[in-house]
């Protein structure tokens, strides 16, 4: 009985996992970049143009033998949060009388080309001894927002505690306080040093920054200064395919389009074919020719301006979708698009893959067909101490923390394998033999669990005890 449940066990793992590269219609051959044992590739678009499954299940990996080595997905990257390095901006003293403090000071600055020339004058008169009472800071050369400030003083200030208050404005008349005491110390003791001459805030964007202390407190000796700009977020890179789109007969303001494959699509981005358009409209998108269309979103897009001065609606956010087919619905007051037909660009994050390198070298990738079931491996499973939580970046680390060094590979040109034969819904003799083989071990299995039960019952019956009456 044991024997033959092995048996079942092995006829249903070759049902659902036997293959080899005639069972796919189109491959493309990998290049290994070094001798690895677990090697990367990242999947082109043309992987996504030929599987027949939106989950890339109709896809493996083959050494020159013929044989399929393990493969599991790499997890998707997402956005990151990058942070530029500390940039020195022009800083200024500002010096008055000290009863009136920094609102008593009187700042203008006038621009002349790329320079900036700043005008400071004491408003309650010039003092007979001016006062350090704290810095105005330039940054309307900055482009994204400012989080903190990093302080240099001179070499000889070595004994300094005070609390600095830092404001931001655009005019240089209102003021919005960031932070009201910030400490800034530096001490020295028997040869070392204690230093805090970092002063951070919530991110702002703003012109100008003032720096200040409170009348009394000891002053801010300056040597330099630079901002610090805060975290931007930088979104995965994307591969992209644009298709051009048609007219729906019948349909004013319609546009069907066919991007021709399954791609894992979470951007799109509308050309429109007309400069100064502006309209409102609904995307929708199905899977196959024949199936109901679905709501994907509702945006606003536009192209406004003309050659390098033109102004693009931003690319529309969307949740992963492998749909083939899309349609837009354009608003027609306003007159719609005018003439010509909008083009559809869909972004997707690029997959990555990790296969063993076991067997005989060149490796290909084989993809397209309508019978293979998903054959790929957890990625916890493959790469020795990953887990679950980690990212991308994290599977090298892991890999190389087990002592395992992960190669990378690249994809040749796509070659044809089995063709148009593989996707298509043919008769496949050789899992109906293998079925039939499957349902008549489960006879047979039956049959035997049956005559098992007969014997069983029989030994009952004429066992002590179990005869008729004497």
């Amino acid at each position: 009985m044991r024997t033959f449940v092995a048996w079942l066990s092995v006829l249903w793992s070759a049902l659902t996992l036997a293959a080899s590269p005639d069972d796919f219609a189109l491959g493309m051959l990998l290049r290994l970049e070094g001798p690895q044992a677990l090697i990367r590739v990242d999947l082109p678009a043309a992987v996504h143009a030929g599987v027949r499954r939106p989950d890339l299940g109709d896809l493996r990996v083959f050494n020159a033998a013929g044989e399929a080595v393990p493969h599991a997905w790499l997890p998707q990257p997402v956005a990151a949060r990058a942070r530029a390095a500390p940039a020195p901006l022009p800083h200024f003293a500002l010096r008055g009388e000290a009863a009136a403090g920094v609102e008593g000071v009187e700042i203008r600055v006038d621009r002349q080309g790329d320079r900036a020339v700043v005008r400071i004058n004491d408003r309650v008169g010039t003092p007979k001894r001016a006062t350090l009472l704290g810095y105005l800071v330039d940054a309307s050369a900055v482009e994204q927002p400012l989080q903190g400030f990093a302080l240099a003083l001179p070499p000889a200030a070595d004994e300094l505690v005070t609390r600095v208050r830092v404001e931001a404005s655009d005019d240089l008349t209102r003021w919005t306080t960031l932070v009201s005491d910030a400490p800034v110390l530096r001490l020295a003791a028997r040869g070392q040093r204690l230093e805090q001459l970092r002063i951070e805030f919530a991110a702002r964007r703003a012109k100008y920054f003032r720096l200040s202390w409170a009348a009394g407190a000891p002053e801010l000796p300056l040597a330099a200064l630079a901002g610090e700009p805060a975290a931007a977020v930088v979104e995965a890179p994307r591969q992209w395919r644009q298709v051009a789109g048609s007219a729906v007969p019948g349909q004013p303001g319609s546009y069907q389009f066919d991007l021709d494959g399954q791609f894992p699509a979470d951007r799109l981005r509308l050309l429109l074919p007309q400069p100064n358009s502006v309209a409102a409209v609904e995307v929708l998108s199905r899977p196959r020719s024949g199936d109901t269309w679905r709501l994907v979103t509702t945006s606003t897009v536009y192209r406004l301006g003309a050659g390098a001065q033109e102004v693009l609606s931003p690319d529309l956010a969307i949740g992963a979708s492998g749909d083939r087919y899309w349609l837009l619905r354009v608003d027609q007051r306003g007159g719609g698009l005018g003439s010509g037909a909008p083009e559809l660009a869909a972004g997707w994050r690029t997959q990555g893959l990790i296969f063993a390198a076991r067997g005989p070298a060149p490796f290909q990738l084989a993809f397209g067909s309508s019978s293979a079931p998903p054959a790929a491996y957890p990625i916890t499973t493959l790469v020795p101490g990953y887990r679950m939580a980690d990212d991308g970046q994290a599977v090298a680390e892991a890999a190389s923390a087990a002592g395992i060094e992960i190669g990378r590979a690249t994809t040749a040109a796509v070659h044809t394998l089995a063709g148009e034969r593989a996707t298509q819904a043919a008769i496949d003799w050789r899992r109906r033999g293998l079925w039939a083989s499957l349902l008549a071990g489960v006879a047979v299995l039956a049959w035997m669990a049956w005559r098992l039960v007969r014997q069983l019952a029989g030994a009952r019956r004429n066992g002590p005890g179990g005869g008729p009456a004497g």
